[in-house]
């Protein structure tokens, strides 16, 4: 498995190196995104004594090396704003799906964020 992951993470370095994937590709802002929205999962974990927490971690940890692997001086502001933006408005589905009084508006905040996290679950291997 490290010896897959190696492959992977020398593949992405090499198409970052050589332009190829750039801050504004689609790949690196979902990796940003999938950090940012996990940080937000697992923070609201944490904060209701969710068992999924751990899990939450493993997945925010991965698409942080991910990122680490990715992330150059050139496009580092880039990929810090996108994360952060994407923790924030995930925490905001979350509060809304956790608190919000109007039952149609909670199902469809949790909707949405279980949407989100599904799309992460697709961008790395072993995570449907």
């Amino acid at each position: 498995m490290s010896t897959l992951r190696t492959f992977f993470l020398s593949v992405l370095y090499i198409l970052t190196s050589s332009g190829l994937l750039s801050a504004e590709s689609g790949i690196l802002k979902s990796f940003a995104g999938c950090a940012g929205r996990f940080s937000a999962e697992m923070e609201h974990a944490w904060l209701l004594n969710d068992p999924k927490a751990q899990d939450y971690e493993l997945r925010r940890g991965g698409f942080v090396s991910l990122l680490e692997a990715t992330t150059t001086a050139d496009n580092a502001e880039f990929v810090l704003g996108h994360r952060v933006n994407s923790k924030h408005a995930h925490a905001r589905l979350l509060q809304t799906a956790t608190f919000a009084s109007d039952e149609v508006k909670a199902s469809a905040a949790r909707r949405a964020a279980n949407r989100y996290l599904d799309e992460c679950n697709l961008l790395i291997l072993g995570g449907a």
